[in-house]
């Protein structure tokens, strides 16, 4: 148990660390902690290390043991033959452990970075989603740690593509012969790994997330960004521009409809306010209106501006009361849901958000919610529907797997997901240029705080607003772009 001041994980900032790994002494929190050879590690590549690490040492370790013997026979055989023979023969076998070492030592520098420190790159099995919509075929993937991506329908070539930020997608039109579909994926210094073949699925059909019979290395260490998200198959249909079908209410909304030029940004409410004061300023300056989700702890700590922004007129959706964590994706990279979580949980926390909420303003919640974290299943949306509330998450696009999360509640620099204020701004905008849809409907997620101690991004939240106008779009809620969605 560590001890002294709190430390944070190195792979969840927001974590509190409860150990650290045995090899490279790094803290980490639970969810990382790795048990392997009597030890806890951060990762598969740390675990790796030590276990060279320690049969080097145990290769040693024969190599005196050996050369004592070979030293008392030395002795023996020193008045008839002199003892150079037996001299070479040790040196050789000093050297050739020296070579092992250097050989397991680049072995381990090549698959998991610099020696003694984090992994550079994170491995796991691929997850492989298909389903058939429109005549074409969508296979929608995982695979972080690879570079390229073959798709092979009965054995044949069909198409290669770059795996970017550990994702890759193929859009494919089945010709009458095809029958099986499977993929293949490449990384520069690593094997081919090999997913078993899948049936082609009827039009309409989807069938659910497939694992490969073949395992990649074991994944730990750094968390996936989430701009790199797991979707359910229904959600990952909404991609494809102009043809995706009007979203169920027990469906995920998570982009209003390609014919408005409209974008909602919406902020979330869980720990921190530093921000809210600046951006209801901005907010009413330019006379927009947004669609906030707030935690009942959230309403609880901060009274005020809770009050200010049901008052100014915007609307406020349920982030549920205490911002549990309601599936395994930290765990696992798996949407199932936690032990604990059910039907009675989750009408709960909203039930308790709401009342709490209505007392403190006089008003009532909008019927969405948003899971905190993005935590959430077609199962957790029907117990939240039982509860009168919709789903609303943030817009991804499938093809280009760019993400409308602004990434601004990351306050580590030196994390990989850390963007400055401007990259922010460019995140967003580029999700205009880079996808067939541009930000037609698109819903952008920002927060109301952050730990952030430099660079805050609400300062630029005005330079973002006034860039949407200037490329035609405007601002608006969630509730609008849903009743036009759905033809209300």
């Amino acid at each position: 148990m560590m001890k002294g001041h709190a430390t944070t994980c190195i792979n969840h900032p927001g974590k509190q660390a409860r150990r650290k790994c045995f090899h490279c002494l790094l803290p980490i929190c639970p969810a990382c902690q790795r048990r392997a050879l009597g030890h806890i590690f951060c990762s598969a590549g740390c675990q790796h290390r030590y276990w060279l690490s320690d049969m080097v040492l145990h290769l040693k370790r024969l190599y005196l043991r050996i050369s004592l013997r070979f030293r008392r026979v030395e002795r023996s055989f020193q008045r008839v033959a002199g003892g150079g023979l037996l001299r070479i023969i040790s040196l050789s076998l000093l050297v050739l452990i020296l070579a092992q070492t250097l050989v397991l030592n680049g072995i381990v520098r090549d698959l998991h970075g610099k020696p003694g420190g984090a992994p550079d790159i994170v491995f796991r099995t691929p997850d492989l989603e298909i389903f058939a919509e429109g005549g074409w075929v969508i296979l929608t993937g995982s695979a972080p740690g690879f570079s390229t991506a073959v798709l092979l329908t009965d054995g044949r070539e069909r198409d290669v593509c770059a795996i970017t930020e550990g994702h890759f997608t193929f859009n494919l039109r089945p010709e009458d012969d095809d029958h099986t579909v499977q993929v293949q994926v490449f990384g520069d210094r690593l094997p081919v790994l090999y997913t078993r073949s899948i049936l082609l699925p009827d039009q309409g059909e989807v069938l659910g997330a497939v694992r490969p019979q073949d395992a990649a290395i074991e994944p730990s260490g750094a968390p996936i960004p989430p701009a790199v998200e797991l979707r359910d198959e229904k959600d990952a249909g909404q991609g494809t521009a102009g043809t995706s079908p009007l979203p169920s209410p027990h469906e995920d909304f998570s982009r209003g409809s390609p014919d408005l030029r409209s974008v909602a940004i919406t902020f979330d409410g869980g720990s921190y306010s530093n921000a809210a004061g600046r951006i209801l300023d901005v907010l009413g300056e330019r006379g927009l209106k947004a669609t906030f989700f707030l935690t009942g702890e959230f309403i609880r700590s901060y009274p005020e501006v809770t009050r200010r922004i049901a008052s100014e007129g915007h609307e406020v959706g349920n982030h549920m009361y205490s911002h549990p964590r309601l599936t395994t994706f930290a765990r696992n990279l798996r949407h199932e849901v936690l032990p604990g979580v059910n039907r009675d949980f989750v009408v709960r926390e909203l039930k308790r958000n709401e009342e709490v909420f209505e007392e403190l303003t006089g008003r009532k919640m909008v019927p969405f919610w948003r899971a905190p974290y993005g935590e959430q299943n077609e199962q957790i949306r029907r117990w939240a529907l039982e509860a009168g509330y919709r789903h609303v998450s943030w817009t991804y696009d499938p093809k280009t797997k760019k993400s409308l999360d602004s990434l601004d509640w990351v306050s580590d620099s030196d994390s990989a997901l850390y963007l400055t204020s401007d990259q922010i701004v460019s995140k967003i905008l580029s999700f205009d240029r880079e996808t067939d849809r541009g930000l037609a409907g698109g819903i952008v997620l920002l927060h109301l705080g952050s730990e952030r101690k430099v660079d805050p991004f609400y300062p630029k939240l005005g330079d973002l607003i006034d860039q949407l106008e200037e490329r035609g779009y405007r601002l608006g809620l969630v509730s609008n772009m849903l009743e036009v969605r759905e033809g209300g």
